[in-house]
């Protein structure tokens, strides 16, 4: 509500900004380039504080008392995930405490990469991922909200960008299949993508509002 942020030194990309997702909703943002789309992501995921007006997620504010209790029903997708030198087992992890094998292989199905060779649990990974398509590497990151059963808020910055129309129809179907009975916020470009969810957003920086309006 009344969300205002701006980087130091810059135009502020929000002022005065109003959404409100219900639960259970899937809503796409969508905007030109430096828009703000995955300023907004990081801002309900407390990543960056706002300046001035509320977040609330499950009608509970977000401020340092709350973020990291609320970072608990969230999951984080970013649009390029980073693939670090170690298992696969180990890269859908993310050390997270009580995770074990059968969970993990059931995220790995259910990103779609149970049949792929170089996504097997035990097969060693080089940092960045080297061996694994574009597509393979953002379903990996898709394994990893997999394996986070209680995030009951997804936050999706560019899912399917850099990917061909196929493979980003495989990362789409495996993204609504986790966010089933979930609430989710997806920043894309892709009009395919947006038209699979249920609501779409334009996000503008109020110059742009201003030009657009012009």
């Amino acid at each position: 509500q009344q969300l205002r942020f701006a980087h130091p030194g810059e135009a502020p990309v929000f002022d005065g900004f109003d959404l409100k997702v219900g639960a259970g909703e899937h809503v796409a943002l969508l905007g030109a380039s430096g828009a703000g789309k995955t300023t907004l992501l990081s801002l309900l995921a407390g990543l960056l504080p706002a300046s001035g007006g509320d977040i609330r997620i499950g009608g509970v504010r977000l401020n340092d008392s709350t973020v990291n209790t609320l970072r608990q029903r969230m999951a984080w997708m970013g649009q390029r995930p980073h693939v670090f030198a170690a298992s696969v087992s180990q890269n859908v992890t993310l050390g997270r405490v009580g995770a074990n094998a059968a969970q993990v292989t059931q995220a790995l199905h259910l990103a779609d990469l149970a049949k792929v060779e170089q996504a097997q649990p035990a097969v060693m990974l080089s940092d960045g991922g080297q061996g694994l398509s574009g597509g393979e590497a953002v379903r990996l990151a898709l394994a990893r909200v997999a394996l986070h059963p209680h995030a009951d808020l997804l936050l999706v910055d560019e899912p399917t960008a850099h990917l061909d129309s196929e493979t980003a129809a495989r990362v789409t179907d495996a993204l609504l299949a986790l966010a089933q009975g979930k609430t989710m916020i997806v920043a894309t470009h892709d009009p395919v993508l947006a038209g699979r969810l249920q609501r779409t957003v334009q996000v503008a920086a109020p110059a742009q509002a201003e030009e657009l309006r012009a």
